[in-house]
């Protein structure tokens, strides 16, 4: 007989429990939790046990239907941690990662999300999970820190030494930017509404001139580099921050004012502007980069968030919280089982600037 947390691949109708998609619109109306057969893992393929799995803005953008309509019964979610448990050379290995189009209407087959009991990926798109880090905090990691670490070290190439302003500072990816930016010897500015906690340089770009702060606070010079999370009215000010020949990544597509984009600006400073959609990037370069980001974890370099969980069966209440907006705290499912609170690590080992 098949235990809890091995499916038998001989036996088709076996269940799991699952968030599902049915429409789109508000969380509360499309999400539902179903009972839905276990998938079945193909040639290069392997079956995880999902034990903890992010809530991001995306999958609530996607439950809203601004990616487009869900085929029925669609299951969201990217990010993961959890155990493999087919048979092969990985079972049992614990593992974390982001599949980056995974839970999405994208592609032919969708394939369903990680906000069930069980997913089938890729043996390409595993990582090891850190050893440090609780399944529920190596859950919380997912995509806001591939992204972070895709713009600032492949695409941006973040020198130490260099300064980089980060908007939106208190959202996922400006939390992560910012402490992979540390590591890297580099200088975060962060800009936003409200100040995060631990950031030294910070403008409040609801009362501040975000140009004039940041050249004030570079002796006049401008930022080398710039991470935008929240475009629209910010990006032309944030490519104004920027010293000539300055690198900025936009990683959000809000609507920009019309005729206000900096043309002559990005031509006679010889700007580098550059866009990033996560969705089209592989699974297996994503799990690349989180075999970076593994060791600034074992080693206390980075911390996870602070997270808050949730039970698969309350994930229509975790989807509303990041829909209204959370403050900074991850929500994370727990589809193993697990009840809801609110937790926190304390910093094990000193932040320590890249040195090679």
């Amino acid at each position: 007989m098949p235990t809890d947390t091995q499916p038998s691949a001989d036996n088709e109708q076996q269940q799991m429990d699952a968030t599902v998609l049915q429409a789109g619109g508000p969380p509360a109306l499309p999400l539902a939790n179903r009972c839905v057969p276990v998938p079945r893992p193909g040639p290069g393929q392997v079956l995880v046990e999902v034990h903890a799995a992010a809530v991001n803005p995306l999958d609530v953008a996607i439950a809203a239907g601004r990616l487009g309509a869900p085929p029925p019964m669609m299951i969201p979610g990217g990010d993961f941690a959890g155990v493999v448990v087919s048979d092969g050379p990985h079972k049992g290995k614990e593992v974390w990662g982001c599949g980056p189009a995974l839970g999405m209407p994208l592609g032919n087959p969708v394939r369903p999300g990680t906000h069930a009991r069980f997913v089938v990926l890729p043996e390409t798109w595993l990582s090891r999970k850190p050893e440090r880090l609780t399944m529920a905090e190596a859950g919380a990691i997912g995509r806001s820190h591939f992204t972070a670490w895709h713009t600032l070290m492949n695409m941006l190439n973040l020198i130490p030494g260099e300064t980089i302003l980060i908007t939106g500072g208190t959202g996922m990816v400006g939390q992560a930017a910012t402490a992979i930016a540390h590591w890297r010897g580099a200088e975060p500015i962060v800009a936003g509404r409200r100040r995060p906690d631990g950031v030294e340089h910070f403008i409040d770009t609801t009362s501040t001139n975000l140009r004039e702060a940041v050249f004030e606070l570079t002796d006049g010079r401008g930022a080398h580099t710039a991470l935008d999370t929240v475009g629209g009215t910010l990006l032309a000010p944030t490519l104004a921050s920027l010293r000539p020949e300055g690198r900025m990544v936009v990683i959000t597509a809000a609507p920009q004012p019309q005729g206000d984009f900096p043309v002559n600006d990005i031509l006679n400073r010889q700007l580098r502007l550059m866009g990033l959609a996560t969705v089209f990037l592989d699974g297996a370069d994503a799990a690349h980069i989180f075999d970076q980001l593994r060791p600034l974890f074992e080693r206390g370099f980075i911390d996870p968030p602070t997270l808050r969980t949730w039970s698969l069966e309350k994930a229509v209440q975790a989807y509303e919280a990041v829909q209204n907006g959370s403050a900074g705290i991850k929500q994370v499912l727990l589809p193993v089982g697990g009840e809801v609170r609110i937790a926190g690590r304390e910093r094990l080992t000193p932040r320590a600037p890249y040195t090679g």
